[in-house]
């Protein structure tokens, strides 16, 4: 017989045992790390394998399960019946206590009775025979006037609301929820803000998009703060992210603005990350912000008045108001975060106060979306929605359809062939060629495809890479602005102006020299004639 052998151990060493473990480690790291790279769409959630059909008693547990969600469903009913029930004021009791609890029927009419008619439900009698039913009575009384009262407040509200025409952002227009706490919000409560800050500035700053000056301005404004105060306000327009223009650009709106106000350019904060700037030399955010300091305390000075200045900061939403206050507050060296920032709109929702010093004190102010179209069709509401997404005045959690927007993107830039290359090269597409005549679509599904917004089975997502559009747009990786408009002399006519028309130009530019005396900001950029701003260190 052959000799049986000693068994072979199966004890492995240490070394090799880690080995194992750290080469199993690996392989889970490069699993983990090639599924992030696979733009298939998986879901995180683990799929609930249910009751196998093989199970004797699944039929059985099925039936239980759907009982219960039946009963769960009966009682969310009745609690929502009951909660509705105490909210009117009604004295609603729990069937289960009432039963067994039997009433003739003479209690019943005379409760009846007692909650329809209020002089029968004060008579002393009656209470004395029934007093739950006089108190449920009289309960009933307060529930109707109580009623009554709310409806006729909420019939004036609306009245308030419709009579200067405030419209924020239109929400029927791409599908916005309009619920009634976000029209008080945009238009009555942030109105009443906006006027708290008008009647309480000396000064105000109009903050204007440097890419959209005219955009993001409202003559409506303007005539309101001119004509505060028997005109004894102040306004002055600060030019907001210059550092997204070219300077020939910058130099344009300067000169255009400054024919109707007194105008300082201004960066107020740093840009965005991989955002695509223009390098303007010494128009930096130190720089600019001193210079508008210095403006500040120069018409502070010659008013010579026993209290702060007040300046308020007005604006479209995110054009960087609470960004002006800070910059001019880190200035001083105060803290950083005076007023909360943030890329999207509607971070302030109400007026805030800040002191830089014993002479000055500024007055942030929520953002005002004033409608401009006068025509009340859908298209032109769709319209309209797209140009305040493209101003950046819409939370994109508001946003439910941002195509009409980079609709509109796309044919401003399409205007600029370097401008469109632009567009093309910040996602390394190439050059669009529209097959069915829709080129948003076409873009949008390469844009899906090179950021990895895809679907289920590999669908572009449209609505993800519109807004990823919009994003890059807001934050300054897409270049695009508008050009500043020119300015056609006509022959000087010695008509005088009627009422309530402009001044001519010549007269207009006098005013503009007198209100820039105030804040001497002569040869600070900001006295609007073509020579100053030639100055310009850009």
């Amino acid at each position: 017989m052959p000799k049986v052998g000693k068994p072979t151990s199966k004890r492995v060493p240490v070394r090799l045992r880690h080995n194992i473990q750290k080469a199993g480690a690996a392989k889970q790291r490069k699993a983990r790390k090639l599924a992030k790279k696979n733009p298939e769409w998986r879901s995180r959630l683990k799929k609930d394998p249910g009751i196998p059909n093989l199970f004797p008693y699944k039929d059985k547990i099925l039936q239980e399960i759907e009982e219960k969600r039946r009963q769960k469903e009966d009682e969310n009913a009745r609690q929502k019946d009951l909660a509705k029930a105490q909210r009117l004021g009604t004295a609603v009791a729990d069937t289960e206590a009432t039963e067994g609890l039997e009433e003739n029927e003479e209690d019943e009419d005379a409760l009846y009775e007692l909650g329809t008619d209020e002089e029968d439900s004060m008579q002393v009698d009656d209470s004395d025979a029934n007093p739950m039913a006089a108190f449920v009575a009289s309960a009933l009384a307060r529930a109707a006037e109580h009623d009554k009262a709310n409806q006729s407040d909420s019939a004036d509200e609306m009245d308030e609301d419709d009579e200067e025409g405030w419209a924020g952002i239109d929400d029927n227009a791409a599908g916005v929820s309009n619920s009634s706490t976000r029209k008080d919000s945009s238009m009555k409560a942030f109105r009443k803000e906006f006027e708290k800050v008008v009647d309480a500035a000396d000064v105000i700053l109009y903050v204007l998009d440097a890419r959209d000056p005219e955009g993001t301005r409202s003559k409506e404004v303007e005539r309101m703060i001119t004509a505060a105060d028997s005109g004894n306000k102040r306004l002055m327009f600060v030019l907001n992210k210059i550092d997204l223009v070219p300077p020939p650009v910058l130099k344009g709106w300067m000169i255009h603005l400054g024919r109707s106000f007194p105008t300082l350019p201004l960066r107020a904060s740093k840009p965005a990350p991989n955002a695509r700037i223009f390098d303007h030399k010494h128009l930096t955010i130190k720089g600019t912000s001193e210079t508008l300091f210095k403006a500040l305390k120069s018409f502070a000075e010659g008013r010579q008045l026993k209290r702060a200045v007040s300046v308020g900061i007005l604006g479209y939403p995110n054009v960087g108001k609470s960004s002006v206050i800070n910059a001019l507050s880190m200035r001083l060296g105060g803290r950083a975060g005076a007023c909360p920032t943030g890329a999207e709109a509607g971070v302030t929702t109400s007026m805030r106060e800040v002191k830089l010093d014993n002479k000055l004190k500024l007055l942030d102010s929520p953002g005002i979306v004033q409608s401009r179209s006068v025509d009340t069709s859908k298209t032109s509401k769709i319209e309209e929605h797209a140009r305040l997404v493209l101003l950046n005045a819409v939370p994109p959690k508001e946003i439910q359809d941002p195509a009409p927007a980079v609709t509109l993107l796309l044919k401003r830039l399409s205007s600029s062939p370097e401008l469109f290359a632009k567009l093309l090269d910040v996602y390394g597409l190439p050059p669009l060629m529209s097959t069915n005549g829709d080129l948003t679509t076409d873009f949008l599904v390469q844009v899906a495809r090179k950021r990895g917004r895809l679907g289920k089975g590999g669908v572009p997502n449209l609505h993800s890479a519109a807004q990823t559009v919009i994003t890059d747009w807001r934050d300054g990786r897409i270049q695009g602005w508008m050009d500043p408009p020119v300015l056609q002399i006509a022959p000087e006519s010695t008509v005088p102006a009627k009422a309530g028309e402009a001044a001519p130009v010549g007269d207009r530019k006098e005013i503009v020299k007198e209100l820039a005396a105030e804040f001497k900001i002569e040869g600070l950029w900001g006295n609007g004639s073509d020579d100053a701003v030639d100055t310009m260190e850009v």
